[in-house]
């Protein structure tokens, strides 16, 4: 089976989400550095330095010294980070505006009887191993750490991969959980050290009994 995707309209959740973010985002874009908090830093800084500067060396002209030295920085620097952030803001703005006047997203959906999920074991996120049919397995990496909370089921879609990267979001549910075939996290890291990590909707020709038994000769 390959991963075919196809254009549906949005589901109503999947919409007021996008509305929602597009709230969310538009109050964060709006932000910025009021007048006075330049004019607060400025006074601040002007302040401790000139405490630094009158009083004798010792701990407190390097603790007031570095204060003022905050504050100034603060004024030079901020208003450049804080452009940075809106920047990157807008643009997330502008295609989450794009997405949802375009009212479609591209997914693949999947029917399955069994899934097994190898537990992450250091930082390499778990690993949900979907069964096809008899012969072959699908291979989805939980990277978002959000699959958990709806998955595994035995129907869901796939989203491609603009939406899974603007989102985060990979799966969308259609169907209860189901209980996932646990395999051994120790013996998930042997087998990628052994065999190497499989790729993110790799799919491959192989028996799901098959590759556990795989999996579990490397615990």
């Amino acid at each position: 089976m390959d991963i075919t995707y196809k254009t549906r309209n949005f589901y109503p959740d999947e919409l007021r989400l996008l509305k929602t973010l597009k709230t969310q985002k538009g109050k964060e874009v709006s932000r910025k550095i009021r007048v006075y908090h330049i004019f607060i830093s400025g006074l601040l800084g002007a302040g401790f330095s000139y405490i630094a500067i009158i009083i004798p060396n010792s701990f407190w002209t390097f603790l007031f010294g570095t204060i003022a030295v905050l504050a100034f920085s603060f004024i030079i620097f901020m208003p450049y980070e804080i452009y940075k952030i809106k920047r990157k803001h807008k643009d997330f703005l502008q295609q989450l505006t794009s997405l949802i006047d375009k009212g479609t997203v591209d997914t693949c959906q999947i029917k399955t009887k069994r899934i097994a999920v190898a537990p992450e074991y250091e930082d390499e996120s778990n690993l949900y191993i979907v069964e096809l049919n008899n012969n072959e397995v699908l291979y989805l990496w939980d990277t978002e750490y959000n699959l958990s909370k709806k998955f595994p089921c035995s129907d869901f879609e796939i989203y491609e991969d603009n939406y899974f990267k603007l989102l985060g979001k990979q799966v969308y549910s259609l169907s209860e959980k189901i209980h996932p075939i646990k395999i051994d996290r120790k013996a998930k890291w042997n087998f990628m050290k052994r065999y190497g990590a499989p790729g993110h909707l790799e799919t491959e020709k192989i028996n799901l009994d098959e590759l556990i038994e795989k999996y579990n000769t490397c615990a």
